[in-house]
């Protein structure tokens, strides 16, 4: 019986294939989100903070499962679109960390469900769901970002749905990275974690030559000497105003979900300085450096970094 059921799923779900539609990654939206990349421990936290300031764009906590939302709906495409959407929006919200988001995503769900057919795509779905979260939160803003570092692992699937959005990399001192990395428990092992900087740094340059027009570098080291010139710039890319009012507010921070409640991101909530950069080369013994210089080494020259 097991198997009559199992051949029954499988043949099931392969007619449905052969005989409906896929749903679109997109149907050419006017949107155009912007998604702060990069290695974590690297400032995006920081960014997002002076960004939100400005009440002119909304960026949720890290949504971690962005990628896996966009995998499921290509893989699964051709289903009943309430199957689909639901099966999205839960793997949202079955996340251990969407509680940082606080809100419920069941208020969502019937505008998701009422789509027109004409405008039924996973690009009209995410758009639906960061604008959701900003009215939940009680922003009125226009354009949404997403400041989640481990989408650095999926930039060409969400270039995909996006073909409009903007990528911001920023970039830091893989030496400082993984101090930082290690020091906050984050990611413990010392190679481990000059991996993770060097995979992600590499990722996001290859993305950004391929797509040179939509991705400009910001260094954590520029932003932290010359905030409100490097600020002035990253405004521009967006078609932001800016006001230097925007770096030295703290207040919304609290409001922000996720800064308040994890330790690591403490930093983020002071005022900025430059006594973080080149923490890592003082801080890390020499037996550690050794452990990532041949891992790190190759990057950080091509990143314009000193090796180790």
């Amino acid at each position: 019986m097991r198997l009559l059921s199992a051949l029954y799923d499988v043949t099931s779900r392969f007619g449905k294939i052969l005989t409906r539609r896929a749903w679109p990654l997109h149907c050419d939206e006017d949107v155009a989100p912007f998604f702060i990349v990069g290695a974590g421990r690297s400032g995006t936290t920081l960014l997002r903070r002076i960004l939100v300031a400005s009440k002119q764009v909304h960026i949720p906590p890290e949504t971690y499962v962005l990628s896996q939302v966009i995998e499921h709906y290509r893989r699964n495409a051709y289903l009943e679109w309430p199957t689909l959407v639901k099966q999205c929006m839960a793997l949202f919200e079955l996340h251990p960390e969407f509680e940082t988001f606080q809100i419920s995503l069941r208020p969502l769900l019937p505008k998701l469900l009422a789509l027109p057919t004409s405008e039924r795509s996973l690009a009209k779905v995410l758009d639906m769901f960061y604008c959701f979260h900003a009215q939940q939160m009680g922003v009125d803003c226009k354009r949404w970002g997403d400041k989640t570092p481990i989408n650095t692992f999926a930039l060409d699937d969400i270039y995909a749905v996006f073909p409009k959005a903007k990528f911001i990399h920023l970039l830091r001192d893989g030496v400082d990275v993984v101090h930082s990395y290690v020091s906050s428990g984050l990611i413990p092992d010392i190679k481990l974690a000059a991996e993770r900087w060097s995979d992600s740094v590499t990722l996001a340059y290859d993305f950004s030559i391929k797509h040179a027009a939509t991705c400009i570098e910001l260094r954590y080291e520029s932003l932290s000497a010359d905030t409100h010139a490097e600020m002035s710039r990253v405004c521009a890319f967006l078609d932001m105003d800016y006001d230097e009012a925007m770096v030295n507010k703290l207040e919304h921070t609290s409001a922000m979900g996720d800064m308040k409640k994890y330790k690591h991101y403490q930093h983020a909530n002071e005022a900025i300085t430059s006594q973080y950069m080149g923490k890592g080369r003082k801080a890390l013994a020499k037996e550690e450096l050794q452990k990532i210089r041949q891992i790190m080494n190759g990057s950080l020259k091509n990143m314009g970094y000193k090796p180790c």
